[in-house]
Protein backbone atom coordinates (compact mmCIF):
# COMPACT_ATOMS: atom_id res chain seq x y z
CA UNK A 1 0.00 0.00 0.00
CA UNK A 2 1.39 3.37 -1.05
CA UNK A 3 0.96 6.71 0.65
CA UNK A 4 -0.24 7.96 -2.77
CA UNK A 5 -3.34 5.73 -2.95
CA UNK A 6 -6.34 7.80 -3.99
CA UNK A 7 -4.28 10.57 -5.61
CA UNK A 8 -4.62 11.43 -9.29
CA UNK A 9 -1.80 12.79 -11.42
CA UNK A 10 -2.24 16.29 -12.82
CA UNK A 11 -0.33 16.99 -15.99
CA UNK A 12 -0.17 19.24 -19.02
CA UNK A 13 -3.09 17.46 -20.67
CA UNK A 14 -5.49 18.92 -18.10
CA UNK A 15 -7.53 21.73 -19.65
CA UNK A 16 -7.12 24.77 -17.44
CA UNK A 17 -8.43 27.42 -19.82
CA UNK A 18 -12.06 28.50 -19.87
CA UNK A 19 -14.12 26.79 -22.52
CA UNK A 20 -16.06 29.68 -24.05
CA UNK A 21 -18.09 30.07 -27.22
CA UNK A 22 -18.65 33.68 -28.28
CA UNK A 23 -21.38 34.38 -30.84
CA UNK A 24 -21.21 37.63 -32.82
CA UNK A 25 -23.12 38.80 -35.90
CA UNK A 26 -20.25 37.95 -38.25
CA UNK A 27 -18.53 35.02 -36.50
CA UNK A 28 -18.49 32.37 -33.80
CA UNK A 29 -15.31 32.10 -31.72
CA UNK A 30 -14.22 29.10 -29.68
CA UNK A 31 -11.68 29.77 -26.93
CA UNK A 32 -8.33 28.05 -26.48
CA UNK A 33 -9.91 25.89 -23.76
CA UNK A 34 -12.41 24.45 -26.27
CA UNK A 35 -9.69 23.54 -28.78
CA UNK A 36 -7.65 21.95 -25.97
CA UNK A 37 -10.64 19.94 -24.73
CA UNK A 38 -11.33 18.66 -28.26
CA UNK A 39 -7.65 17.86 -28.91
CA UNK A 40 -7.11 20.52 -31.61
CA UNK A 41 -9.00 18.60 -34.32
CA UNK A 42 -8.67 19.59 -37.97
CA UNK A 43 -12.46 19.20 -38.32
CA UNK A 44 -15.49 19.45 -36.04
CA UNK A 45 -19.21 19.18 -36.48
CA UNK A 46 -21.64 21.56 -34.88
CA UNK A 47 -24.85 20.14 -33.44
CA UNK A 48 -27.87 22.03 -32.13
CA UNK A 49 -30.64 20.81 -29.85
CA UNK A 50 -33.62 23.11 -30.39
CA UNK A 51 -35.66 21.50 -27.61
CA UNK A 52 -32.99 21.99 -24.92
CA UNK A 53 -31.48 25.09 -26.59
CA UNK A 54 -27.97 23.69 -26.49
CA UNK A 55 -25.10 23.82 -28.95
CA UNK A 56 -22.42 21.13 -29.18
CA UNK A 57 -19.12 21.07 -31.00
CA UNK A 58 -17.61 17.62 -31.56
CA UNK A 59 -14.33 16.53 -33.10
CA UNK A 60 -14.73 14.55 -36.33
CA UNK A 61 -12.74 13.70 -39.44
CA UNK A 62 -12.80 15.26 -42.90
CA UNK A 63 -15.00 12.45 -44.24
CA UNK A 64 -17.91 13.40 -41.97
CA UNK A 65 -20.77 14.83 -44.03
CA UNK A 66 -21.09 17.89 -41.76
CA UNK A 67 -17.37 18.51 -41.15
CA UNK A 68 -16.29 22.11 -40.61
CA UNK A 69 -12.62 23.13 -40.82
CA UNK A 70 -11.40 23.92 -37.32
CA UNK A 71 -7.74 23.75 -36.24
CA UNK A 72 -5.07 24.00 -38.90
CA UNK A 73 -2.77 21.00 -38.96
CA UNK A 74 1.00 21.26 -39.08
CA UNK A 75 2.85 19.89 -42.06
CA UNK A 76 5.75 17.65 -41.19
CA UNK A 77 8.77 18.75 -43.21
CA UNK A 78 10.48 15.40 -42.78
CA UNK A 79 7.88 13.31 -44.57
CA UNK A 80 5.75 15.95 -46.33
CA UNK A 81 2.57 14.48 -44.80
CA UNK A 82 -0.03 16.39 -42.81
CA UNK A 83 -0.02 15.51 -39.14
CA UNK A 84 -3.12 15.61 -36.93
CA UNK A 85 -0.98 16.96 -34.09
CA UNK A 86 -1.68 20.65 -34.43
CA UNK A 87 0.62 21.49 -31.54
CA UNK A 88 -0.28 24.30 -29.19
CA UNK A 89 -3.98 25.09 -28.80
CA UNK A 90 -5.39 28.48 -29.83
CA UNK A 91 -8.78 30.10 -30.25
CA UNK A 92 -10.67 29.38 -33.47
CA UNK A 93 -13.05 31.70 -35.32
CA UNK A 94 -15.67 30.24 -37.68
CA UNK A 95 -17.42 32.45 -40.24
CA UNK A 96 -19.31 29.94 -42.39
CA UNK A 97 -22.90 30.88 -43.18
CA UNK A 98 -24.35 27.52 -42.09
CA UNK A 99 -22.79 27.85 -38.62
CA UNK A 100 -23.89 31.46 -38.22
CA UNK A 101 -27.49 30.67 -39.21
CA UNK A 102 -27.66 27.60 -36.93
CA UNK A 103 -26.30 29.43 -33.88
CA UNK A 104 -27.64 32.97 -34.25
CA UNK A 105 -31.27 31.86 -34.25
CA UNK A 106 -31.04 31.65 -30.45
CA UNK A 107 -29.96 35.28 -29.99
CA UNK A 108 -31.29 38.78 -30.66
CA UNK A 109 -28.44 41.23 -31.10
CA UNK A 110 -29.07 44.73 -29.73
CA UNK A 111 -28.26 47.76 -31.88
CA UNK A 112 -24.77 49.13 -31.12
CA UNK A 113 -22.60 52.03 -32.26
CA UNK A 114 -20.55 51.65 -35.45
CA UNK A 115 -17.35 51.17 -33.46
CA UNK A 116 -18.78 48.37 -31.28
CA UNK A 117 -19.71 44.69 -31.58
CA UNK A 118 -22.52 42.98 -29.67
CA UNK A 119 -21.84 39.40 -28.55
CA UNK A 120 -23.17 36.52 -26.48
CA UNK A 121 -20.72 34.30 -24.56
CA UNK A 122 -21.33 30.87 -23.05
CA UNK A 123 -19.12 28.61 -20.98
CA UNK A 124 -19.04 25.01 -22.13
CA UNK A 125 -18.95 21.63 -20.46
CA UNK A 126 -16.47 19.09 -21.79
CA UNK A 127 -17.17 15.39 -22.31
CA UNK A 128 -13.70 14.00 -23.15
CA UNK A 129 -14.87 10.42 -23.86
CA UNK A 130 -16.98 11.70 -26.76
CA UNK A 131 -14.64 14.59 -27.71
CA UNK A 132 -17.46 17.09 -27.38
CA UNK A 133 -18.06 20.40 -25.61
CA UNK A 134 -21.68 21.45 -24.97
CA UNK A 135 -22.91 25.03 -24.48
CA UNK A 136 -26.29 25.97 -22.97
CA UNK A 137 -27.94 29.02 -24.58
CA UNK A 138 -29.73 29.76 -21.29
CA UNK A 139 -26.34 30.41 -19.65
CA UNK A 140 -25.26 32.97 -22.27
CA UNK A 141 -24.26 36.42 -21.12
CA UNK A 142 -24.49 39.34 -23.51
CA UNK A 143 -22.07 42.16 -23.90
CA UNK A 144 -20.61 44.82 -26.16
CA UNK A 145 -16.96 45.31 -27.05
CA UNK A 146 -15.00 47.70 -29.24
CA UNK A 147 -14.12 46.71 -32.78
CA UNK A 148 -10.49 45.90 -33.45
CA UNK A 149 -8.48 47.62 -36.10
CA UNK A 150 -8.60 51.18 -37.43
CA UNK A 151 -11.60 53.24 -36.35
CA UNK A 152 -14.15 54.21 -38.96
CA UNK A 153 -13.12 57.49 -40.56
CA UNK A 154 -9.46 57.28 -39.54
CA UNK A 155 -7.09 57.38 -42.47
CA UNK A 156 -3.54 56.10 -42.36
CA UNK A 157 -1.37 57.04 -45.29
CA UNK A 158 2.22 56.05 -45.86
CA UNK A 159 4.72 58.85 -46.18
CA UNK A 160 6.83 59.08 -49.34
CA UNK A 161 9.71 56.61 -49.21
CA UNK A 162 8.07 54.27 -46.68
Amino acid sequence: MSVLNGFEAVGEKTTTNKMTMTVMESSVRFSKGVTEALGCPAYVKLLVNDKQKKIAVQACDAKDENAIKFCKTKRSKADGVDSDAAGKAFSVTVRTTDVLVAVQKYFTFPPVADDQIAYFAMNGESYPDEKVVIFAVADASKGVSGKRGPRKGSHHTAKDGE
